[in-house]
C-alpha cells in the first residue's frame, strides 16, 4: 500500500483502523478507504488501456485510479467505478498473466448495454430475454470477461 499511497487521494474511512500484525510480528494499521467495497474483481488483462475504453463506452464507468506502468506495461494499477462498485485492473506481464473473471452486474437498461457491447466486439453469450428474476442478457468482452446483465 505505501508504493501506491501517493496515488490514492485521501480518502475518508468507511471502518475504525485496525491494528494488524504481519507474518514477522511487525505490527502496522490496516485501513480501508471508502471508496472501496469489501470484495473487488482484481483482472489482469493483456490490452488494459483498450478495456478501460470499452468498460467507459459500455458500461458509463469512470476512473476512480489509474496509476501507468513502464515500459510495454501501459497500466500498473487501474481502478473503474461502475455505480458503488470497483473494478481493479492491470496490464498483463511475464510476472502476472492474463486472468479474466465473470461478472453479474445491475443495470438499467439491459438493451442499451447488451447493444453497446456487440458493437464493442463483444460476443453474445445470451440474447436479453425476461427471467424469473428480471430482463436479462450475457456477453463476452474481447478481454475474455463475461459479463452477465440484469435489468430488476
Amino acid at each position: 500500500m505505501d508504493g501506491l499511497r501517493k496515488w490514492i487521494p485521501h480518502v475518508k474511512l468507511k471502518n475504525p483502523l485496525k491494528k494488524i500484525r504481519n507474518i514477522t510480528g511487525n505490527e502496522f494499521t490496516m485501513e480501508i478507504p471508502s471508496t472501496y467495497l469489501p470484495v473487488m474483481p482484481y483482472l489482469i488483462l493483456r490490452e488494459a488501456t483498450a478495456f478501460m475504453q470499452f468498460a467507459k463506452t459500455v458500461f458509463k464507468a469512470t476512473e476512480q485510479l489509474i496509476v501507468p506502468g513502464e515500459e510495454l506495461r501501459s497500466i500498473m494499477h487501474g481502478e473503474l467505478k461502475i455505480h458503488d462498485a470497483v473494478i481493479m485492473f492491470a496490464q498483463a506481464t511475464e510476472k502476472f498473466a492474463e486472468k479474466s473473471a465473470g461478472m453479474f452486474l445491475f443495470v438499467d437498461n439491459v438493451d442499451t448495454v447488451y447493444d453497446l457491447a456487440m458493437r464493442n466486439k463483444a460476443i453474445s453469450l445470451q440474447v436479453p430475454n425476461k427471467q424469473e428474476y428480471g430482463y436479462t442478457a450475457g456477453f463476452e468482452d474481447p478481454y475474455g470477461n463475461q459479463w452477465w446483465i440484469t435489468q430488476p
